[in-house]
């Protein structure tokens, strides 16, 4: 009877520690505790799907009960190295955790552990996919797995670590799986092109390998199905049909579109990606990778040494067209435009009207350098000082003194003092907070302690040179800040807030004089109204709200004299 066909994933499965591609820290350490008789009662691989997990417990069970072992090299020809190869060896058990999941699997396993194996050294349990074990089993075995029998080992194997419970992994020595590299897999791929007798172009072995992703058993299972399509040749031309890519031509002209917001020449190449049946999710990959590629480009040109010249040229070419922002935002439209296609029910409209949105040109300013300008102007109105006080602002208000608000002859008798190495701030924020120095006093008397609210809502505050004037309608409150620690307190918040040495003084005016008071800090609030009206007016404020499509909740004038 003829022999039926074999899986390269099969036939060129490793069997030896030397023939583990993409694994050396593993195979190093393996190897060296096997040759030091510093042999484990568990192991744990994990990592992603055909990187070889299952593939180096199977050789380390041959290592463990070869007749010339333990070692690091069996020998491949005796009957348990030979059995295990098979898989019929009474003493090497595979168990799928999948199907194993229960606690009576489990307590079954824990009677079997106390037979001492049939003719090898070691009784060896190979459990893949052991995450799948409930958490009533993993509980069951935690006291076998401390405390095996000697004859007994255990090799767990999972491509999901983080469900295994720690009272597991602590139990185990851990080996964690890397991704293999695109070159082993192409090295890999050409052996087995070689032996197999199959013409594969140079072309199409490197999209499996990138498509593979870093497994070797989904790169071989794909180079499999193309030699079966092909008749005993890959192309690039089969690769791509069959696996649903789209040409690298198109990619590129997709990118060209995008830097030349050529929404129409984008729907026509999504109409072609559709007609050709290509995968939408995998041309977004695709697409994904090519905004990395540019990225790498623009930030570390050395990286690319890897790719085609052709490749390498345009990806250099975009690097100088895009900035970093653009790209950033790029990716994540991809990113959420996968999602959208993962639930949709319409993956093609959800892919045009994705890769539309690349083309999106709000007019939007950087984060950073509106950052940059807010944080200069908040500079700028720290470091200004104001020459009179709030109330002769109040009295002679902008609108009598028939000058306009940025005049020469204000800036020269009026305006502020600000430090020559910080940039002003704009003239719109500098004339909103001119004067509202009395007004800032209040409220920070207001806050200084919880009695101070009461007095401060009826009381007003008048600048008089360095005297800080409080008029207040009644003895109480009078009495009340006059007091040596509070006026202590009220001096020091005044000479805070003003920039300059201050001296408090306390009055006490009722009738009139209080109405006179009370008309005052009328005239004071309408004034710091008016201050937010014009403050939210500026350009700044309204472009930043447009950015982050937000509204102001809170508003404190804050100034330092």
């Amino acid at each position: 009877m003829e022999q039926s066909h074999i899986v390269s994933a099969r036939k060129f499965r490793p069997q030896s520690f030397e023939e583990i591609v993409g694994q050396k820290h593993i195979v190093r350490t393996l190897c060296n505790a096997l040759d030091k008789k510093r042999i484990a009662h568990a192991y744990l691989f994990s990592g992603t799907r055909g990187v070889g997990k299952t593939t180096t417990a199977r050789i380390l069970a041959k290592a463990l009960n070869c007749f010339d072992g333990p070692t690091s090299t069996p020998c491949q020809k005796c009957d348990n190295c030979v059995e295990i190869t098979k898989g019929s060896s009474l003493d090497v058990m595979e168990i799928d955790g999948a199907s194993n999941t229960g606690v009576d699997n489990i307590r079954d396993l824990k009677e079997n552990v106390m037979f001492t194996p049939a003719k090898s050294l070691y009784k060896i349990y190979i459990i893949d996919e052991v995450h799948q074990i409930s958490k009533a089993a993993f509980n069951a075995l935690l006291k076998t797995l401390e405390e095996p029998p000697d004859h007994v080992i255990f090799i767990f194997a999972t491509t999901e670590l983080n469900k295994v419970p720690d009272t597991i992994l602590s139990r185990c020595q851990r080996f964690e799986y890397k991704s293999i590299s695109l070159n082993d897999i192409i090295t890999q791929l050409k052996m087995i092109a070689e032996k197999e007798g199959v013409a594969a172009t140079p072309g199409a072995i490197d999209i499996i390998a990138r498509r593979a992703r870093g497994s070797m058993r989904d790169a071989q299972s794909m180079f499999d199905q193309a030699a079966a399509y092909g008749g005993g040749e890959v192309s690039d031309e089969d690769v791509k049909l069959i696996l649903g890519l789209v040409d690298r031509s198109t990619l590129f002209g997709v990118m060209d579109a995008i830097k030349a917001n050529d929404r129409g020449k984008l729907l026509e190449f999504m109409e072609s990606i559709i007609f050709t049946g290509s995968d939408p999710r995998l041309f977004l990959e695709d697409m994904a990778g090519t905004i990395r590629n540019i990225m790498m480009a623009s930030l570390r040109p050395s990286s690319l040494s890897g790719f085609e010249p052709e490749e390498k040229e345009k990806l250099i070419k975009w690097a100088g067209s895009f900035d970093y922002d653009e790209l950033q935002r790029f990716f994540d439209v991809i990113i959420d435009t996968i999602e959208r296609i993962k639930y949709s029910s319409q993956p093609e409209l959800a892919l045009e009207m994705g890769i539309l949105r690349l083309t999106e040109k709000r007019g939007l300013r950087k984060i950073d350098d509106i950052i940059s300008e807010v944080s200069q102007a908040q500079l700028s109105l720290e470091r200004k000082g104001i020459t009179r006080s709030q109330a002769e602002i109040v009295d002679r208000p902008q609108a009598q003194t028939g000058e306009p608000a940025n005049s020469p002859a204000q800036t020269l008798s009026e305006g502020p003092e600000i430090d020559s190495n910080i940039e002003p701030a704009p003239a719109p924020i500098q004339q909103a907070v001119s004067g509202a120095g009395t007004a800032d006093l209040l409220a920070v008397f207001k806050n200084l302690r919880s009695q101070f609210m009461g007095i401060f809502e009826h009381a007003s505050v008048q600048l008089k040179n360095e005297t800080v004037v409080i008029i207040v309608g009644d003895m109480h409150s009078r009495d009340e800040l006059e007091d040596a620690e509070n006026r202590q307190l009220l001096e020091t918040a005044a000479e805070n807030t003003l920039g300059r040495k201050a001296r408090v003084v306390v009055e006490y005016h009722d009738g009139e004089k209080k109405k006179s008071a009370k008309n005052g800090s009328e005239q004071a609030k309408q004034k710091e109204r008016a201050i937010k009206k014009q403050v939210m007016e500026t350009p700044i404020i309204q472009s930043a709200m447009d950015i982050f499509t937000g509204e102001v909740t809170g508003f404190k004038i804050s100034k330092h004299l």
